[in-house]
């Protein structure tokens, strides 16, 4: 007979076994309310790291699991379903969207906010937005995506784009504030755009005053990417390899067409200049035989470009992690060897270490390695005449070394004149490398339910290395005897410390949250830059200062030291989501001017519209409506730091004299010195929130008025020559921002479209006593002006060109000029009978009144395509290249010019005739002959991808993978003469191709 003992120890097993028996796998399906799979689920068993994501047809299998296992499904924009297993061994889960999107969390400056709680216009951008385009910055990934801000691109590698935020306000710089994890900085193009989980804009100034005097221009938040509480650590790798190719390279006169151009001159010398050619090289058909395309030879086409990066996210139970690991290689499209390089590692580890208190420590570093083109061999192509070859004849020497270079000094021209690839081949040997490391140290306490201490301490150190080395050459006219080295080292330092303390409750319908905080900063800037001559080329190791002659040393030091303190606070106020209320208030302390403090408040209303019983009853298509209006005051410290007192400064070469053979420096006695303040941000703003059709179309509107007051201003003193900066001007910047979105499925086809608009107007309000500034050198002036946009273009207007003799013979002006059919006719803008400067006038502007975008992406099964078109319009742009023929009328021209030259024949009424550019009537002025319409449309990305099934990755031990292939900016429409209309300071002269990009991309999640 069995024991007590035994009976127990049978009873125990045989519950083991039932136990054992009772794990299962659970497979199903996961829908929405269409009926419609959802791919990429989230199932996460409860308690533990392990879970599953759905396939394209939003099919799971999981397990073995317990009877009393819990399983959580998530997916973005849904709300989440937690379900016990028990004896189920197949769950099918319908997901129902959240009541909208108006939850999401978006980053406001110093904390977070509801979507529907925004009083101020936020534009958030998500990771796949910014990583849909194959793109070494994350700025230059969202041009045409988000209203209100304007991005013009560069070509040079590695290089970023311009930003501005709702137009210039300031004659200083006008970027924007980017605050990463936290840190303040001036740009983000280091940081690898994969890195980054999230982008806030903050457009307006009452969302970006809790930034005070660093936020005149806008800011941009950037979040990077963390672990998640409870998550198996998952490794990705996504890279691509593509190559870059110069679609638009600019067309320039032939020999053909050059040769008819010096004969039209009438000039014997230029004349001889083809004789010479012809002489030297051959002729065909009485030109010369040689016809060079300079710009295709200096256009490096099919450059590659390449990305490679490895990322781990996970977390365990009160820890999470993040780290990841990038390389980025791109070379440059000018034919000299240029290219940028950068490597870079991150780290991001948050621990809970009770419920009440969190450690968090954030480690990025960035290596960039740059080898720098020769930018100005650009508009060495472009004037350099087709009649001589790149290099010389063989057994012919022409005095030049180290290279065999072809040289038209040879030929007669001057030394204005060079082969663009001897230039680029000398000038290549300019690199740098800079170390950039950011880390920081969070700390977040809650003694209480509602109340949250945190301290945080950022730091950005960079390390900034630079060395060119100029060979000795003889370029015919053009020589360096002897070999340059020039070296610099700088050294940054800046930190932050922020401590804030957050209140929030909910008292029956009455939600509010309280916050207070205080800041201190310092940046540290160190620069020491040497230089000497004669230094052997050929090896690394040769290229130290002491190889040269220590008689020719020369050397530079400087730096700077800034620093802040700032106290601000914020109270956010939603009575029943119906009446939502935002004040902040930012006292900012700096040691740059006189007036050591400024103060910044905002306010903020809105008003839901949507939720109030009229309109939750009528039957209307309207999901959520709000109005709202913001005011708000910023700051701008962005203009250098003032003299503030009267100063004895070094002087130049007049106040300084030999002494005993030695150079003796004088001093200068500067008794003028400024008294600056802050530029001021005024700004406006009144915008709608509509969401229509189950939140299917979404519709955003924003009206703004931004006015820069007590604008540094150079002002001319009285007795004197010299200017002194004073805040005495006042800019405008007006418009309205617009954008509409709609997502919705056919069957199995999922789609979404959108499109975006900003209209922007740019005034000068006041400049003080002064009617107007002028810009730019005399040649191609630019004025800023009381009523009209800044660095407006500021010349003559032509109107038409003189077709015949009688019409010369009708013109007193023509008859007085000695004027010819084919030269260009003039405004007389006051009438008096003359041309002069009183005739000038407002020719256009770099400021785009139009800018523009819009999208389609459509998903089908395995399938994704996704197109995004931009563009810009009402914009204006002087052609600067062109613009030289009135100092070098024999340079060669475009194409464009070349073959629409008036004549008899061809009676155009824009250019004038081919010997009218040897007049300096028509070219020795600046007219609206230089300027020309920078409007352009774009197709900006094109990506087609496919994704692995679920099943067949986990076959691979998978949990996903995504082939894509990727065409950035196949295709530009534009007008300008040059190789991009996309032009920063609306000047077209050293401008870098930029190029389109075609690439294939892998991405593996295992």
């Amino acid at each position: 007979m069995l024991n007590k003992t035994t009976l127990i120890f049978v009873f125990l097993m045989c519950c083991m076994g039932v136990t054992t028996y009772a794990q299962h796998l659970v497979k199903g399906q996961v829908t929405d309310e269409s009926n419609m799979g959802l791919p990429g689920v989230n199932i996460k068993i409860n308690g533990t790291s392990e879970g599953a994501i759905t396939d394209l047809e939003g099919r799971y299998q999981i397990g073995p699991l317990n009877a009393d296992a819990e399983l959580i499904f998530s997916y973005i924009g849904m709300e989440s379903q937690t379900i016990t297993v028990g004896t189920q061994k197949e769950i099918n889960v319908l997901l129902m969207p959240k009541a909208s999107e108006l939850d999401e969390l978006v980053v406001i400056g110093y904390g977070e906010a509801k979507s529907q709680d925004l009083t101020s216009p936020i534009t958030t951008v998500s990771s796949e937005e910014i990583t849909s385009m194959n793109t070494s910055s994350a700025m230059s990934a969202i041009q045409g995506k988000v209203p209100g801000v304007n991005i013009v691109n560069s070509g040079v590698p590695g290089e970023g784009p311009s930003v501005r935020i709702r137009g210039v306000g300031s004659l200083g710089d006008a970027s924007p504030l980017y605050v990463v994890d936290g840190m303040f900085l001036e740009d983000i193009n280091f940081i690898n755009p994969n890195d980054i989980e999230s982008m806030s804009i903050l457009k307006d100034a009452s969302a970006a005053a809790i930034y005070g005097v660093r936020a005149a221009n806008g800011v941009v938040i950037i979040t990077t990417k963390s672990g998640s509480e409870d998550q198996k650590m998952r490794v990705t790798y996504d890279g691509y390899y593509g190559v870059q190719h110069v679609q638009q390279t600019m067309k320039m006169a032939n020999t053909e067409q050059y040769a008819n151009l010096l004969r039209a001159s009438g000039d014997k010398d230029f004349e001889m200049l083809l004789t010479k050619s012809m002489e030297h090289y051959g002729s065909h058909n009485g030109n010369p035989s040689t016809d060079t395309d300079w710009y295709n030879e200096l256009v490096n086409n099919f450059a590659s470009i390449q990305n490679h990066g490895v990322s781990l996210n996970g977390g365990f139970e009160n820890t999470t992690y993040s780290f990841g690991v990038n390389y980025f290689n791109q070379e440059s499209t000018m034919n000299a060897g240029g290219f940028y390089e950068r490597l870079s590692v991150r780290s991001k580890v948050d621990f809970k270490l009770t419920e009440k208190f969190k450690l968090g420590t954030n480690l990025m570093i960035t290596n960039e390695f740059r080898q720098k083109d020769h930018i100005t061999a650009w508009s060495d192509a472009f004037r350099a005449a087709p009649i001589y070859p790149v290099y010389e004849k063989d057994g012919v020497d022409n005095g030049d070394f180290p290279g065999r270079y072809a040289n038209p000094h040879h030929l007669g021209y001057h030394s204005y004149y060079a082969n663009p690839m001897a230039m680029s081949d000398y000038h290549s040997n300019d690199r740098t490398k800079y170390t950039r490391i950011l880390p920081s140290f969070t700390a977040e306490y809650k003694p209480i339910l509602d109340l949250s201490l945190r301290s945080a301490l950022s730091m950005d150190m960079g390390f900034d290395r630079g060395r060119k080395y100029t060979p000795a050459f003889v370029h015919g006219d053009i020589q360096n005897p002897l070999s340059q080295l020039d070296k610099y080292n700088q050294w940054n330092s800046n930190y932050i410390w922020d401590n804030t303390a957050t209140y929030s409750k909910e008292l029956g319908n009455h939600h509010f949250s309280i916050m207070g905080g205080f800041s201190v900063r310092e940046e540290t800037r160190r620069k020491l830059s040497v230089g000497i001559s004669d230094v052997p080329e050929g090896r690394e190791e040769y290229y130290y200062i002491t190889n040269g002659d220590l008689n020719s040393f020369r050397g530079t030091e400087e730096g700077r030291r800034d620093r802040g303190v700032s106290a601000f606070s914020r109270m956010s106020y939603n009575y029943d989501e119906k009446y939502l209320l935002s004040l902040t208030m930012r006292a900012d302390g700096s040691s740059k001017y006189q007036d050591k403090w400024g103060y910044f408040p905002s306010i903020g209303a809105g008003w839901v519209i949507s939720n109030e019983e009229f309109l939750k009853s009528a039957n209307t298509p309207i999901d959520f409506l709000k109005v709202r209006a913001s005011w708000g005051l910023l700051g701008n410290d962005k203009i250098d730091a003032n003299r503030g007192v009267a100063a004895v400064e070094s002087g130049g070469i007049n106040q300084s004299a030999i002494y005993n053979g030695q150079f003796v420096p004088g001093m200068l006695n500067n008794t003028l010195f400024s008294h600056l303040g802050w530029e001021l941000v005024e700004e406006t703003n009144v915008g709608i929130d509509v969401k229509l059709l189950d939140y299917r179309l979404d519709v955003e509107v924003d009206y703004f008025r931004r006015d820069t007051k007590n604008m540094a201003v150079h002002n001319q003193k009285n007795f004197t020559s010299q200017t002194v900066r004073e805040n005495t001007g006042s800019v405008r910047n007006s418009g309205i921002e617009f954008m509409v979105n709609w997502s919705d499925k056919i069957g199995k086809l999922r789609y979404s479209v959108g499109a975006n608009a900003t209209y922007l107007r740019n005034s000068v309000i006041d400049l003080g006593d002064q009617p107007y500034l002028f810009h730019n050198s005399p040649e191609f002036r630019q004025i800023s002006t009381v009523g009209m946009p800044m660095y407006s273009f500021f010349g003559w207007k032509t109107d038409g060109v003189y077709q015949n003799q009688a019409e010369i013979e009708a013109c007193d002006i023509a008859k007085a000029n000695g004027l010819k059919p084919g030269d260009f006719r003039f405004v007389d803008t006051n009438g008096d009978g003359v041309i002069d400067d009183e005739d000038r006038q407002i020719l256009g502007n770099y400021h785009p009144n139009w800018s523009y975008g819009f999208n389609i992406n459509l998903n089908y099964k395995n399938w994704g395509l996704g197109v995004v078109f931009q563009g810009v319009s009402g914009v204006d742009i002087l052609n600067m290249k062109r613009g030289e023929v009135n100092k070098n009328p024999i340079n060669n021209i475009d194409r464009d010019l070349a073959t629409n030259l008036w004549s008899p024949e061809n009676p155009t009424n824009k250019y004038p005739s081919a010997e009218g550019l040897f007049n300096p009537w028509n070219t020795g002025r600046f007219t609206d002959f230089y300027i020309e319409d920078g409007s352009y449309f774009r197709i900006q990305n094109i990506r087609f991808s496919y994704d692995l099934p679920q099943q067949t990755a986990e076959k691979m031990k998978l949990q996903g993978m995504q082939i894509y292939l990727n065409a950035d900016r196949p295709y530009t429409h534009f007008h300008t003469n040059g190789f991009t209309p996309e032009v920063g300071n609306g000047i077209d002269y050293d401008m870098h191709p930029i190029a389109a990009v075609y690439s294939l991309g892998l991405k593996v999640n295992f």
